[in-house]
C-alpha cells in the first residue's frame, strides 16, 4: 500500500480547517482581520522597517555576511518555546543595542538600553554574548559550548530561565555537526544551495535537520508546519532587505509561521474561535503535547485564516488604490500587535505546549 504523501503548510491548513472539530474560522472576523490589515498597508505599518525584528539585529558588530547568515540560523534553531506559567516572571535580558550598519544597505537607529522578554530576550542574550567576545556566529565555537555555557549565556534579569535549555544544547549540537558535514561548516553552504529560492531554503533545512521538521499526523495524514524553517527563510529575507544571499522571490509561496502568539491575535481579532470545551482548557493553563489533535486544529486552522486574510485585505487594496500583502507580512504584523496591545490580547488565553518546533 502507498503511503500517504505529506501535506506542506498552505494545504495542511486547508485540510486541517475543514476538519477541525473545537477551531473554527469566522468569515466575520476574517474581514474584520482583513480591514485592520489593509489599513496598515496603507499606513506603511507592513513595511519591512516597521517590524519589531528589526530592533535586534546584530548590526554594528563587523560582521561578514557569513556570519550573519550564522546568525540567523543560530537564532531560529533556537527559536521555541518562551512561554511563562501565569504569575511567575518572563525569562527577561536587558542589553544596549548597536548603532553602526554592518552591511552597507542596512541601517539601525541607536537603541538605548532595553529590557526585553521570550523571543527578543533570547536574541538579545545572543548579542550581548557577542559582545562579551563570545565567537556565537560560528558553528565550530557553539559546537564546543557546554550546558553550563549556555546557562550563563542566556542568563535572564528574573528568576525565571529560559524554558528547554538542555533541549537547546542538544539542537546546537546538531545543527553544528550537521553544518560541518554537510554544509563546510557554514550555513552559508545552505543559502548556496537554496539558489535564491525560499521554498529551496525549507526543503533543504527540513530535510537535513531534524530539528526543523515540524510535522504532525491528522485524520491519518502526515502534515507539514515548518514553522522555524520558513520563518528561517523570513528572518533572512529581512536582514537582507531583499538583496542576495537573501533575496528570495518567491516569498509569497510562504505561509503564516503557526506559533502559540499569532493564533491568540487571531482568536481575539475574532478570525478563529474556540470551541467551549477548548476555551476551558486553554484557561486552565493546560499543557498539550505536540501533536495532540486540538494544538494540530489551532495551528492548521491559524495558516487557513491567514490566507483567508490575506485574500480579503488584497481585494480591500485593489478597490481602494493600491498596495500588496503577503502571509508573512501579516504574520509579522499580528505578532507585533500582540506585542503592543499585550493587555487586551491575552484576555485570549494562548495554547501551551514544551516542544522544539515553536
Amino acid at each position: 500500500m502507498a503511503a500517504v504523501s505529506m501535506l506542506g503548510p498552505r494545504e495542511a491548513g486547508k485540510f486541517i480547517a475543514s476538519l477541525a472539530k473545537d477551531v473554527s474560522i469566522r468569515p466575520d472576523g476574517v474581514m474584520k482581520t482583513a480591514r485592520v490589515i489593509a489599513d496598515a498597508v496603507k499606513s506603511g505599518q507592513l513595511d519591512m522597517e516597521a517590524f519589531k525584528q528589526n530592533e535586534v539585529l546584530p548590526l554594528g558588530r563587523g560582521l561578514t555576511q557569513g556570519q550573519l547568515a550564522n546568525w540567523v540560523f543560530l537564532i531560529d534553531s533556537l527559536n521555541f518555546n518562551f512561554w511563562t506559567p501565569d504569575g511567575q516572571p518572563k525569562y527577561s535580558v536587558t542589553h544596549e543595542g548597536k548603532e553602526t550598519s554592518a552591511l552597507s544597505h542596512l541601517s539601525a537607529p541607536h537603541l538605548p538600553s532595553q529590557t526585553r522578554t521570550g523571543y527578543l530576550a533570547m536574541v538579545a542574550a545572543v548579542n550581548r554574548a557577542l559582545d562579551e567576545g563570545q565567537p556565537m556566529c560560528d558553528p565550530t565555537h557553539y559546537a564546543t559550548l557546554t550546558l553550563q555555557d549556555l546557562t550563563h549565556i542566556f542568563r535572564s534579569d528574573t528568576p525565571s530561565q529560559m524554558p528547554l535549555l538542555e533541549k537547546r544544547f542538544e539542537v546546537l549540537q546538531e545543527i553544528s555537526g550537521i553544518l560541518k558535514e554537510k554544509f563546510g561548516g557554514s550555513f552559508e553552504g545552505v543559502l548556496t544551495r537554496a539558489e535564491n529560492s525560499a521554498v529551496k531554503l525549507v526543503e533543504i533545512v527540513t530535510e537535513s535537520f531534524p530539528c526543523f521538521r515540524d510535522v504532525a499526523s491528522f485524520e491519518g495524514r502526515p502534515v507539514a508546519f515548518y514553522k522555524r524553517a520558513q520563518i528561517l527563510a523570513a528572518d533572512l529575507w529581512m536582514l537582507y532587505r531583499g538583496q542576495a544571499p537573501g533575496g528570495f522571490t518567491d516569498m509569497g509561496e510562504l505561509t503564516m509561521f503557526a506559533d502559540y502568539r499569532v493564533p491568540q491575535s487571531l482568536a481575539y481579532l475574532g478570525a478563529l474561535e474556540y470551541s467551549d470545551a477548548l476555551l476551558q482548557r486553554l484557561k486552565e493553563q493546560y499543557v498539550f503535547s505536540s501533536g495532540d489533535r486540538e494544538e494540530v486544529e489551532i495551528r492548521g486552522c491559524s495558516i487557513e485564516a491567514t490566507e483567508r486574510i490575506v485574500e480579503a485585505a488584497r481585494s480591500l487594496l485593489q478597490a481602494e488604490g493600491g498596495g500588496d500583502v503577503t502571509s508573512i507580512k501579516v504574520d509579522f504584523f499580528l505578532w507585533d500587535y500582540r506585542v503592543k496591545h499585550a493587555a487586551k490580547v491575552d484576555s485570549i488565553p494562548y495554547h501551551r505546549v514544551r516542544c522544539i518546533y515553536y
